[in-house]
């Protein structure tokens, strides 16, 4: 225990006084952060480079816990030196960053080179556990572990845009998964989250509101990488399996966060690293909150979902972890505090693209829904085929057709040939369709006797729309004329007879 106060000590002081440094150093340089009016709203000038200070404080903090903790050696300093170099080259193409921006996708590139090496040398999730079952990942281990680690350094580097908020989170994530790690016996980890947790607390002694010193890309990425680190190897249940519940319910804040800006801005056409001002603290800030609100709130929903993953690794009850997390995701959700906007645009992407799924399938069962009957791909008389088909297997006995095109007017029939002549259909209905132009199509059926569901009756009637509307947007009236039996001209006095009768 007094190595472990000793080791905190050391830390938090080293990451102090080097803050107090590195603020200097970039104040002389001008390595700073100005304000732009948009998105960057703080007050004057703020130096960068805090993850400097952040990352040599844990290099010496962990360096301390190896001398110190010997009787953890291997683990310990096998652990210790995969974050001191893959840390050391997040920070340093961090600093770059914090100098002069970086392209996106350049910058994701450098992440997956220092990520990668660190899943191959074995520190990769080959299983996973949730709810009691076991998911074999195999060949998937490599890329998803990846994912998992980028996903932890981008989810700290987006939430870090307001004084002191990635120190909180990460402060508070590393104490619980330290919690985590202790109570699965890997008191290797426990140690390394102590160097974590004893850094970041000596910089937010400066980064709190209103903050002296910036964390910049190379803090936030240092953290979110080892946070990632942490997450995996303090819960896991034995020789790569990872218990997925534990880190991921931990990390609720930053990764609804992340996965929000991906939605939001997919959805709005924008770049998926176009920045903006609609994360969680930035909408709090909008609400009228003061800088410390929104920490405090933040903080407490971090150490809500900590607390709630740490239980439920202690007593195996993965449900009360999830239960929580979603809980208080619905909750911001209803409360409009964050995720509205992107569950709203979700919910309207999600029934676009069930009803293309539906009008799809319609087109897909062409018998049923017309949709090949209108098709005009096909040739009338093939349309007119498959109509008859369609409504000899419904039970119908007998279909006509009338058509009318300016002065011709025509008639074709259909009769099963099985009908007996003493049968005698009690049932019948028109469809109509008529065109401003004077294009008229009327198809008649008879059965003998009518549909018991009023789903069947209405997709018969769709099946007559479909056709008769084939046949009077018909432009040509060589399609349509050979399709007609009977054909006769209305002639002046044929049409006056019919007026005056009308």
């Amino acid at each position: 225990m007094i190595s472990l106060a000793f080791i905190f000590s050391i830390t938090f002081t080293a990451s102090l006084v080097l803050a107090v440094i590195v603020r200097a150093l970039a104040l002389r340089w001008d390595i700073v952060d100005r304000p732009d009016g948009q998105r960057k709203l703080h007050n004057g000038v703020k130096p960068l480079g805090g993850g400097v200070a952040v990352y040599l404080s844990m290099v010496l903090g962990l360096l301390v816990s190896v001398y110190l903790c010997d009787e953890y050696g291997q683990n310990l300093w096998k652990l210790s030196q995969v974050i001191i170099f893959a840390g050391g080259f997040v920070c340093f193409f961090g600093c770059i960053d914090d100098i002069c921006r970086l392209n996106a996708r350049f910058k994701l590139a450098l992440q997956i080179c220092a990520v990668l090496p660190i899943a191959l040398s074995g520190y990769s999730i080959d299983n996973v556990v949730a709810f009691g079952y076991r998911i074999e990942l195999g060949h998937l281990a490599i890329p998803i572990t990846v994912l998992w680690l980028i996903g932890c350094i981008n989810a700290l580097n987006l939430i870090d845009g307001m004084d002191g908020l990635a120190s909180v989170v990460g402060l508070s994530t590393a104490a619980m998964m330290g919690l985590i790690a202790a109570s699965q016996g890997h008191i290797h980890v426990s140690i390394i989250a102590l160097v974590l947790a004893g850094a970041v607390a000596g910089f937010l002694v400066l980064n709190r509101p209103p903050a002296s010193i910036f964390l910049g890309d190379s803090g936030s990425m240092v953290i979110g990488l080892t946070v990632g680190l942490l997450g995996m190897q303090g819960a896991m249940k034995a020789s790569a399996t990872l218990s997925i519940t534990a880190p991921a319910v931990v990390m609720t804040l930053p990764i609804f966060d992340i996965v929000a800006a991906v939605i939001r801005r997919e959805l709005t056409g924008r770049r998926f690293d176009s920045p903006d001002r609609e994360h969680i603290h930035h909408l709090l800030l909008d609400r009228g909150l003061s800088p410390w609100q929104v920490l405090c709130i933040l903080g407490a929903l971090c150490l809500t979902t900590g607390a709630a993953a740490t239980a439920a690794t202690i007593f195996r009850r993965d449900a009360l972890a999830w239960i929580t997390a979603l809980v208080l995701i619905v909750m911001m959700i209803r409360m409009k505090l964050f995720g509205h906007r992107e569950f709203s645009l979700l919910r309207e992407a999600v029934i676009r693209q069930f009803s293309a799924l539906v009008r799809f399938l319609n087109r897909s069962r062409r018998p049923e829904q017309a949709g090949f009957i209108d098709d005009p791909g096909i040739p009338l008389e093939t349309a007119w085929e498959t109509l008859v088909a369609e409504v000899k297997s419904r039970n119908i006995r007998r279909l006509e057709l009338t058509i009318r095109r300016g002065p011709i007017i025509g008639a074709r029939y259909w009769i099963d040939p099985g009908i007996q002549d003493a049968q005698k259909c009690h049932w019948s209905m028109a469809v109509s369709i008529g065109r401003r132009d004077g294009r008229f199509c009327e198809l008649t059926v008879d059965g003998l006797e009518k549909p018991r569901e009023e789903e069947q009756l209405s997709r018969l009637t769709n099946i007559l729309k479909a056709f008769g509307n084939r046949v009077c947007e018909q432009n040509e009236d060589s399609e349509v004329l050979p399709l007609m039996d009977e054909i006769r001209i209305l002639t002046p006095e044929i049409r006056e007879d019919r007026r005056k009768a009308a």
